[in-house]
């Protein structure tokens, strides 16, 4: 007996205008899933690593240095970087959850690591959009400086490392719009 595959394919008979409304409109929830939850998760995860590295060291400087004032401003700046985070992830997330619907919805690749290969395709690609378009400085653009293609590729691999919990977050609350059929 076969196991049961993993892959689900839409069904290839199934044109009915129903059947592509609700195709798209899983689509449109994993994309919105993925621009929602993403960067939330990013910020909340890159603001405890902040958090989690700096804190030993901060509370050495201030409890040595007698700089009890800058607590609130610390406080304000770890607010800060995880607003500006989520601002800086919000098009790769959204990139990255069009790849997955697509893939998920109409390809019928639904699996986790398609999920994370979505987030790692996204994320490559705004660093080599990084490469060759400068914004201005009055642009709301946010895009990473990259000088050479060994800097881009460390940069990608690390973004795609930290990426990983927040596409998996994403996946998982996808789940029942890429895993579920159109009854016919």
């Amino acid at each position: 007996m076969n196991p049961p595959s993993r892959i689900v394919s839409p069904a290839a008979s199934d044109y009915s205008a129903g059947a592509i409304v609700g195709r798209f409109a899983r689509a449109i929830g994993i994309v919105l899933i993925f621009s929602i939850v993403g960067p939330l998760t990013t910020a909340a995860l890159i603001s405890l690593i902040v958090i989690a590295f700096g804190a030993a060291l901060l509370q050495m400087f201030l409890a040595l240095l007698e700089l009890d004032a800058l607590r609130t401003m610390i406080s304000v700046a770890v607010g800060l970087l995880a607003f500006v985070t989520m601002l800086a992830s919000f098009l790769p997330s959204v990139a990255a959850g069009l790849i997955f619907a697509l893939a998920a919805v109409y390809g019928g690749i639904n699996m986790i690591w398609m999920a994370w290969l979505a987030a790692a395709i996204a994320v490559a690609g705004f660093v080599v959009f990084g490469m060759f378009i400068v914004p201005s400085e009055s642009s709301a653009v946010i895009l990473p400086d990259v000088r050479s293609a060994r800097a881009a590729l460390t940069l990608s691999v690390m973004l795609a490392v930290l990426a990983i919990v927040p596409t998996s977050l994403c996946w998982w609350l996808a789940k029942p719009l890429h895993r579920g059929s159109i009854a016919t």
